[in-house]
């Protein structure tokens, strides 16, 4: 079973890598979503319940910010605080130590990145997750979950260069170059 676990969360690790390579908020929640079904499979295929709770939750939590943008039911201020405190109180349901706190945790931080809906703050808040889970999936024996981290920090830094600095300083190059010579002798 441990070793089906593990290609299961290979799966989890394919999808992981393509999260925060989206542009939009939706097509990164569409994506998480995936995961977060294939991840909450290998947790409880390695008995790591905290781990499957969290994702369950996490399945819930998508598919009520998917529709944030569109349904006016799903913007309600309710549902982040809804699943900051299941994603806290799978601590105690769980309780397997104080291990049971770390994707309790890591999972709030996450409701409050996607909630936000800037894919540039749920890209950076993938730090701080990302230790809560290396060290849940070290202790928890998710050998798939620890290259899922390592992977997904790799990712979010193409993502940042990729769609937050680079893209950022193509914007400056532009408006430099579409600025009358005028105003850039000004400021010279």
């Amino acid at each position: 079973m441990e070793i089906i676990a593990q290609v299961v969360g290979a799966l989890g690790i394919l999808t992981n890598a393509l999260i925060y390579q989206q542009k939009t908020r939706r097509r990164l929640i569409a994506f998480k979503l995936i995961a977060d079904v294939i991840w909450g499979t290998h947790y409880a295929m390695l008995g790591a319940y905290s781990g499957m709770a969290i994702c369950i939750i996490a399945v819930f939590r998508e598919l009520i910010f998917i529709n944030r943008e569109e349904k006016k039911w799903a913007q309600h201020i309710i549902w982040p605080i809804i699943f900051v405190s299941a994603a806290l109180s799978t601590a105690a349901l769980t309780w397997n130590g104080p291990l049971s706190i770390l994707p309790a945790v890591a999972s709030a931080t996450s409701v409050i990145g996607f909630w936000i809906g800037k894919p540039r703050f749920s890209r950076i808040l993938v730090f701080p997750i990302t230790a809560l889970m290396v060290t849940y999936d070290a202790l928890s024996g998710s050998y798939a979950g620890l290259l899922n981290e390592a992977i997904s920090v790799t990712s979010t830094v193409i993502g940042i260069i990729r769609l937050d600095i680079k893209k950022k300083n193509e914007k400056v190059l532009e408006k430099a170059e579409t600025e009358p010579p005028e105003k850039k002798a000004e400021e010279t």
